[in-house]
């Protein structure tokens, strides 16, 4: 069944072992390509912040500054990308350096097939990020040193291989977030960053208490994921682990019911930050539940996985009643952006080595999907001058070209074919039967009606009669086609290629291939669990 799975997902065995990479021999090669991904955008933000700026003068040179920043970021990740090697599962550009060796923790970073298109994912929403912000005018240097934080945060998240590590990362992101909604949100800013600061605060509180128990549980010897994992646990404490790797996870995902905060952090924050949050920030809780409770908790990651299936339909499943009735298409876009972090923990909770590669396949496609929908929603609103769907309708003639996107951006939630979510979601669904196939029938349920809610909105905004109190409304500029463009073009990519274009059908091109990159790694995961479960 995986095999013809596999040929489904138009994917292509990789040739044999090689030490070339699709961009010929090693192109780039050093020892802190990690910490280079990580402080950059820091060490520039400190720049930033210490530059004068009299009377905004030099406000657009903050904007280039953050613009090739993130986009060197990009190279950078496009390389390692491209030159992963697909034939093993251990960690890559390691750097493991003595920090608080009386406490057992070093400042270790590595990266696997797992980690490195979120890598990729995360530098390509940092670029659009920046772009979707060209509009700011108001103390233009603190937003764009709170957005290269927020970069810098979550590459650390994705590259530390030290647990402690990783808990100031994830921690270190969260306020950033809620500054810039804060500060630049719409007319409920305060209110939607408030909610995320109490809701990433628990998800912290979570992720400490795991490390914590993990480390006195292991001997107090290390906080190194490598020791962690080989810790012989009993039964209990690894469900205890568990539960709090899943209240953490599903506070940044976001699950139901811990997802109070997305749906107005989307609706208030400026386009770029929701972006940058819908389309990076959260997909890092389905990392945390790969990399913490997957791969070191294996009794307690069997345990509690009907738990999580259920929990991923019953997001699919509110995501789609809250759209029938959504009122504010800004909403809209917050609740759709749910849908595809369901689906990965879904794949999560699967428990074989396919469900884990369409999890891994989906946080990087339903990541570009979700920037997508709160991109083209928010864009949508500014142009048409308003948030509310009563006093829309017959948008589609006014802004023909904002309202193809916001189609293509549900069709990607959706996992419409042709677009990458498509195959993550169908390696998900059938990778997640064997072991969950109730949630994968209600979660099923839940994309069928929320095609449906889909085809209503769409009605009512896009293809309705206009009202006459209705505000003037306006197609998108060329620079808000090209950022939301990008994302589009990049899940057709990933949707057509998963595999990688191939030259007489085995010597690989520029791109390697996403699942090839992912699959060994997945794999590998999953063959520390029974023969059943891979």
């Amino acid at each position: 069944m995986n095999h013809l799975l596999y040929l489904l997902a138009v994917t292509t065995p990789s040739p044999s072992p090689s030490p070339v990479s699709p961009f010929g021999p090693t192109i780039i090669h050093f020892n802190f390509l990690l910490s280079t991904l990580i402080w950059t955008p820091v060490l520039m933000a400190a720049v930033l912040a210490l530059l004068p700026n009299p009377r905004g003068r030099y406000d657009r040179t903050f904007f280039q500054i953050a613009f090739w920043t993130n986009a060197s970021l990009l190279f950078l990740c496009l390389v390692a990308y491209n030159q992963a090697n697909l034939f093993s599962s251990a960690a890559q550009y390691e750097e493991n350096l003595p920090w608080l060796p009386a406490l057992g923790i070093q400042y270790h970073l590595g990266v696997d097939g797992i980690t490195i298109p979120l890598l990729l994912l995360g530098s390509l929403i940092g670029v659009v990020s920046v772009l979707a912000s060209s509009a700011i005018r108001e103390r233009v240097r603190e937003y764009f040193v709170l957005l290269l934080l927020v970069v810098g945060s979550v590459n650390g998240v994705l590259c530390a291989r030290d647990l402690f590590v990783l808990v100031l990362f994830w921690a270190g992101g969260i306020l950033p977030i809620a500054l810039l909604v804060a500060g630049w949100g719409g007319p409920g800013r305060r209110a939607a960053a408030g909610r995320f600061l109490a809701y990433g605060a628990v998800g912290t509180f979570a992720l400490l208490a795991v490390a914590l128990v993990l480390y006195a549980a292991t001997g107090g010897i290390s906080f190194d994921f490598d020791f962690l994992a080989h810790g012989l646990l009993n039964n209990r404490l690894q469900v205890v682990i568990a539960i709090l790797v899943v209240v953490a996870a599903a506070t940044r995902l976001p699950l139901v019911p811990l997802h109070g905060w997305a749906r107005d952090l989307y609706a208030e924050a400026t386009p770029g930050v929701a972006m940058l949050v819908a389309g990076i920030g959260a997909r890092l809780g389905g990392y945390l539940l790969i990399r913490i409770l997957v791969v070191g908790q294996h009794n307690g990651a069997s345990l509690i996985a009907p738990f999580l299936a259920a929990l991923a339909a019953a997001t699919v499943l509110y995501a789609a009643f809250a759209i029938l009735r959504s009122r504010d298409l800004r909403r809209f876009g917050a609740y759709a952006a749910l849908v595809p972090g369901g689906v990965a923990a879904l794949g999560i909770s699967g428990m074989t080595s396919l469900a884990l590669l369409g999890a891994t396949f989906q946080l990087v496609a339903g990541g570009l999907a979700a920037a997508l929908v709160v991109g083209a929603t928010a864009t949508i609103a500014e142009r048409a001058q308003t948030r509310d769907v009563e006093v829309m309708g017959g948008l589609a003639p006014r802004m023909p070209k904002l309202s193809w996107l916001f189609v293509l951006a549900g069709f990607a939630v959706l996992g419409v074919p042709g677009f990458a979510s498509f195959i993550a979601e169908a390696m998900t669904l059938f990778g997640s039967f064997h072991n969950q196939p109730g949630a994968v029938f209600v979660l099923s349920l839940g994309l069928g009606l929320l095609a449906v809610a889909f085809a209503f909105f769409y009605q009512r905004v896009l293809f309705g009669s206009p009202r006459p109190d209705s505000p003037g409304a306006s197609d998108a500029s060329l620079g808000e086609m090209w950022y939301l463009g990008l994302l589009v073009a990049m899940l057709f990519w990933w949707g057509v290629l998963p595999g990688g274009p191939k030259l007489g059908g085995s010597v690989t091109l520029f791109d390697q291939g996403i699942v090839n990159v992912i699959n060994n790694s997945s794999a590998d995961i999953m063959s520390g669990y029974s023969p059943g479960a891979s």
